[in-house]
């Protein structure tokens, strides 16, 4: 990484050099990588909630109009999310890039 240790007393310094760009095509595609695993996890509790709601349903608790207004407020609440994540990337990507 280049990391330069210095040890002085009680306190260790690291020199950080600036970035390169390589790096910060690395870190970029990190992000990407970060990306995907926070879309991956949406979409695996907006399917939990779906499926409570369908047992929900299937156990007369609420009604099949009730079923689908709550997964449609489930969806309009992932695609908020969604909306977030890929602005929060877009501008930490911005960030990175940045000289």
């Amino acid at each position: 990484m280049g990391l330069n240790p210095i040890a002085d007393r009680d306190v260790i310094r690291l020199s950080i050099p600036p970035l390169n760009e390589e790096r910060r095509k690395e870190l970029v595609k990190m992000l990407g990588q970060h990306l995907e695993r926070a879309r991956i996890q949406v979409r695996k509790e907006r399917d939990e909630a779906l499926k409570s709601i369908d047992h929900l349903e299937r156990d007369k608790k609420i009604s099949e109009d009730e079923k689908f207004r709550q997964a449609k407020d489930i969806q309009k609440i992932i695609d908020d999310i969604n909306k977030k994540i890929e602005e929060i990337a877009a501008a930490k990507e911005k960030e990175i890039m940045t000289v």
